[in-house]
């Protein structure tokens, strides 16, 4: 084995199969016992137990790995009608002042700098604080941008003595580098009516037919611009494309809109995903 591992896994698969072969002289000229080493390496790596349970689950589960997707796809377009309440908690250090100062003081202690106004005053500064990059980091990565605009923060001041309800109105980012800079909070009641874009996404890509035939899938709309209340904000829109073929299209109308929001877009024929390519020869 010691020699296998100076070989290295793809010296021993060649070796091996010009051995079977006899047309190696480097592995006669090694000896009978390096020889057998060999075939014992060459059949550790090619018949590993993980490699032959890799290739059992392609050829049995392919079946049912398509009807899983398929009943994901469908779960997750039918989340987006109903109002699923996710519970977020930033807790924020109070800032003494604004000013580029006093944000660059707090980025170095791994704090991102962050202004509060109320809804319908964005003129009036009312909160001056910074939350933790970290955090922000985790709510990045599980929603990305797009999807934490649509998400109802709870913004702990006061050492947990004062909550405040919010809505992340702007996510700044770095000119070049991928973190944020600042962030600007709407405060909201539960009956604000808040106009929010959500983001769409595209479910299906396996099962669609279109793409079998040459064509491929353009996402054209990221975002719809909606407004409704502030405790009734869609988490996403779903476009299912296991069903289209060449040439169709997922206008905003053919989304489901759940019951009290209203879409603030001025053409509803506005294509968010449609078809596009050439198709295969025959």
């Amino acid at each position: 084995m010691a020699t296998a591992l100076l070989f290295g896994r793809k010296s021993v698969l060649s070796l091996l199969r010009s051995s079977c072969t006899g047309t190696s002289s480097s592995v006669a000229s090694m000896g009978e016992k390096n020889a057998e080493i060999l075939r014992r390496s060459f059949l550790f790596f090619s018949s590993s137990p993980r490699r032959r349970e890799q290739e059992e689950q392609l050829s049995e589960g392919g079946e049912a790995e398509a009807e899983e997707r398929r009943n994901s796809a469908a779960e997750s377009s039918s989340s987006s009608s109903s109002n699923t309440k996710i519970s977020l908690q930033l807790i924020a250090t109070e800032r003494e002042k604004s000013g580029r100062l006093s944000a660059n003081r707090a980025r170095k202690e791994g704090l991102i700098p962050c202004a509060v106004f109320k809804h319908g005053e964005i003129e009036n500064t009312s909160e001056v604080c910074a939350v933790s990059e970290r955090e922000v980091e985790k709510l990045l990565r599980k929603f990305t941008i797009y999807g934490l605009r649509t998400k109802l923060i709870d913004i702990v001041l006061d050492d947990g003595k004062r909550t405040m309800k919010a809505i992340p109105k702007q996510i700044q980012m770095h000119a070049y580098k991928n973190q944020v800079n600042n962030i600007t909070f709407m405060g909201v009641d539960p009956d604000t009516i808040v106009k929010v874009p959500i983001p769409v996404k595209v479910t299906g890509h396996e099962d669609c037919p279109g793409t079998k035939l040459g064509a491929f899938v353009h996402h054209t709309r990221k975002t719809i611009k909606v407004k409704c209340r502030s405790d009734q904000i869609p988490q996403a829109f779903f476009a299912d494309v296991s069903k289209m073929n060449v040439q169709d299209k997922i206008r905003i109308a053919n989304l489901d809109i759940p019951q009290g929001v209203v879409i603030c877009e001025n053409d509803l024929d506005t294509p968010v995903v449609k078809m596009a390519g050439k198709l295969k020869k025959t």
